[in-house]
């Protein structure tokens, strides 16, 4: 017994994580860990472009597609469908923000919460995306057809790219920050573009894996259609598992630590990672023993763990 007779000594002991997974791995391991319910969320994303669906459908039977009218209308369908489609994301944001970070979420209450609670910003914010999308739909083959013929139109058709690109990456914050903050929706758009300049990392590695699932669904299309019931949550759980811890340290940690506040999300958990219960074995009492020498626990027990106090006082709610 040599070799384990000094488990006594003091030594470096246990590492404080051990089972601590390296990013790539932790993501699957969170997004499968949640996927009955991902799919679920999918599904009640998906019917809220029904309306959209369904409109597209009837103009189809009242326009003729040789008419200017047509895509008068098309666009103006999109363009109103985000008034639905920009608070479903919303609701979808939160939703996929909580799984990423192991809170309890109940899918139907708290999707139609967020609907309704974050509506207005979430409408303008979809209409303002609709717009988008149809603007850049319009402009960038007709920039391309005009550069065939004349080369200085590359120009427009490079800043369109660029645009495209920036507010492409300032989508991987701005509908978290609707659902997590009570600023007003400029604010939201410029600490968006801010918090995608400061961690370009993250916001890099959002756009390659987004470009790469986009470029594979057109190539395989239509074998890739089925993917519609996976596609969007699994992108949202994406930017949710490596943006909103962005957004927890640069703009959530700072309001609390500016008014001398814990952090409610980290009641359970401190700085370094560690539980905020110190064990006291020295204040424990033993249970009381029957008999026959079976141990029952006590009813009321002291505190046998001190947890550290949080920041105590009113104040404004700002952080959702």
């Amino acid at each position: 017994m040599g070799l384990f007779s000094k488990y006594e000594e003091p030594g470096k002991g246990v590492p404080k994580n051990p089972d601590q997974k390296l990013p790539f791995f932790r993501l699957f391991e969170l997004y499968f860990g949640h996927f009955s319910k991902l799919i679920l969320l999918n599904f009640i994303y998906i019917i809220c472009f029904l309306p959209m669906f369904a409109g597209i459908i009837v103009m189809q039977f009242f326009i003729s597609e040789d008419s200017n009218l047509y895509y008068l209308a098309f666009y103006l369908i999109v363009i109103l469908c985000g008034i639905i489609i920009g608070p479903a994301t919303c609701a979808m944001a939160k939703l996929c923000r909580n799984m990423s970070i192991e809170k309890p979420t109940f899918l139907w209450h708290d999707f139609w919460g967020a609907f309704k609670v974050n509506f207005k910003q979430g409408a303008i914010m979809g209409i303002i995306d609709m717009l988008f999308i149809s603007a850049v739909s319009v402009s960038f083959p007709m920039y391309y057809n005009m550069a065939e013929s004349n080369n200085t139109f590359y120009i427009p058709f490079a800043v369109c790219l660029i645009c495209s690109v920036i507010f492409l990456m300032m989508h991987f914050y701005i509908y978290f920050l609707i659902v997590t903050t009570d600023l007003g929706l400029w604010k939201i758009l410029k600490n968006s573009f801010l918090l995608t300049a400061i961690d370009i990392k993250s916001s890099v590695i959002n756009l390659v894996v987004t470009a790469i699932v986009l470029i594979c669904v057109v190539i395989f299309f239509p074998y890739t259609a089925i993917l519609i019931i996976i596609l969007p949550t699994f992108m949202a759980f994406l930017y949710a598992f490596n943006c909103y811890p962005v957004i927890r340290k640069y703009v959530i940690q700072p309001y609390y630590d500016e008014r001398g506040e814990r952090n409610p999300e980290l009641d359970y958990v401190d700085e370094d990672g560690e539980t905020v219960f110190v064990d006291a074995p020295e204040l424990e009492e033993a249970p009381p023993k029957e008999k026959s020498g079976r141990i029952f626990p006590k009813r009321e027990t002291s505190n046998s763990s001190t947890p550290r106090s949080s920041g105590s006082g009113k104040k404004k709610k700002t952080i959702r």
